[in-house]
């Protein structure tokens, strides 16, 4: 399957004002009473690395025409819960927009964290979240995106660039990765590439799983390829498989370097240490 997904809707205009914004390294946030917008900085909201240099990650705008794209395919072929897709724009600036509903739910890694004042589950509670959540990823999530297969690896804009737990480092390189090699079958299949803690939405009443978030590294990849990341905290340190957590990189590598699979092996060369 190479579904080709068009956005719905185009030119979106805001009519609610904000209720609250922050930025980050790479992207810009809104919240609104019924809306979430995410978008690319503008040139003053850039900040500095340690070097003098923009803190900006390659394929900024590519990720996240690839996470609307993602919203649309996942929405009109399984039944795995995402933010509904409402707009997506482009203003004179060239900055990209991406709007989807605003969600009544709380991150999985916000309801573990003891330090939070407004939410304190009980060790039984975790436990049961922790189980639902796994549950729900295992026997719903993965056999759903497994089903939806291409033959060549890489984003749904027909791009291609490397997921977490592939490399150590973001992405920041701009040199343009060699187009992926088609396979013969359909050997690749969907992956979120980022099921982190702080990327599933919670009901708290209920402690089961919303939706999921954060579709921008979305793309077809070899089996097996989806880390675990929704079992451990948001500590990058803990991923790594030299310090025991879920990551095995070279395990990971040793994949890519499949026949077929090359480019993105050579394109994740680039973000060694």
């Amino acid at each position: 399957m190479d579904p080709s997904v068009k956005p719905a809707t185009s030119g979106w205009k805001h009519v609610e004002p904000v209720i609250y914004e922050w930025t980050v390294i790479d992207r810009h946030y809104e919240v609104r009473a019924s809306t979430f917008t995410k978008r690319q900085l503008r040139p003053h909201e850039t900040t500095l690395n340690r070097f003098g240099e923009v803190s900006e990650y390659a394929f900024n705008k590519e990720r996240l025409e690839n996470e609307r794209d993602a919203l649309i395919l996942i929405s009109q072929t399984t039944t795995i819960p995402v933010p509904r897709y409402l707009g997506w724009s482009v203003d004179d600036d060239g900055v990209a927009s991406l709007v989807t509903e605003k969600l009544e739910g709380r991150m999985l890694d916000w309801l573990l964290d003891d330090t939070m004042d407004d939410v304190k589950l009980t060790d039984e509670e975790k436990s049961i979240l922790r189980s639902n959540v796994d549950s729900f990823i295992q026997n719903t999530v993965l056999p759903q995106l497994a089903k939806l297969r291409s033959k060549s690896m890489g984003q749904l804009g027909g791009v291609l660039f490397a997921p977490p737990g592939v490399a150590r480092a973001p992405a920041r390189f701009t040199k343009a990765p060699p187009a992926p090699r088609p396979a013969t079958t359909d050997r690749y299949v969907y992956c979120h590439n980022d099921l982190a803690q702080h990327n599933i939405v919670i009901k708290p009443d209920s402690l089961e799983v919303l939706c999921l978030i954060d579709w921008e590294f979305s793309g077809f990849f070899p089996p097996g390829f989806e880390v675990p990341f929704w079992r451990c905290q948001r500590v990058e340190d803990e991923w790594t498989h030299e310090n025991g957590g879920l990551v095995d990189f070279e395990s990971r590598r040793a994949m890519l370097k499949e026949p077929g699979n090359m480019p993105l092996y050579l394109l994740c060369l680039e973000l060694l240490d």
